[in-house]
């Protein structure tokens, strides 16, 4: 038994991610340049915790889909990052529809967000333990503290 054990263990050590999932852009890679041209959406999560590691048991938020395109939760992309969503975008100024997802270890929750990106603006995407399996989750100007963001239905 530990003749298997053994290189199994080894084996899905070596497959866990040590990277992290790299930030979403709608921008042309050969564009980018400055991103203060463009809006930027974070996740406290990803601003808050910069040793976050799978098991760490914290609440993570994650971007799932951005104008409905999903650009998170992809499988099997955890062999080689630690996450399978992105905490950070990059996108061209414009209205945008975000998919949020709160996830701990057993429990997930999915939002919907609608909000208005303006050049130079860096978007904080936040989170709120409010009672018993109640929530809230908005977006945020990361300057002003003023709430960006309205539910899409």
């Amino acid at each position: 038994m530990r003749k298997i054990f053994l290189p199994f263990v080894i084996a899905l050590l070596c497959l866990h991610g040590c990277a992290e999932m790299p930030a979403y852009s709608n921008i042309d890679p050969v564009t980018v340049g400055d991103e203060s041209r463009y809006t930027v959406v974070e996740t406290d999560t990803y601003a808050g915790r910069v040793q976050r590691h799978y098991a760490d048991l914290q609440p993570d938020l994650n971007i799932i889909k951005i104008n409905d395109k999903k650009v998170g939760n992809i499988p099997f992309s955890t062999y080689y990052y630690k996450n399978d969503s992105p905490q950070r975008a990059v996108l061209k100024p414009g209205t945008y529809t975000i998919q949020l997802e709160y996830r701990l270890p057993r429990h997930f929750l999915f939002v919907d967000l609608k909000f208005d990106g303006k050049p130079g603006q860096k978007i904080m995407a936040r989170s709120r333990y409010v009672g018993l399996n109640r929530l809230e989750v908005w977006l945020e100007d990361a300057a002003t503290g003023k709430v960006v963001s309205t539910r899409a239905y």
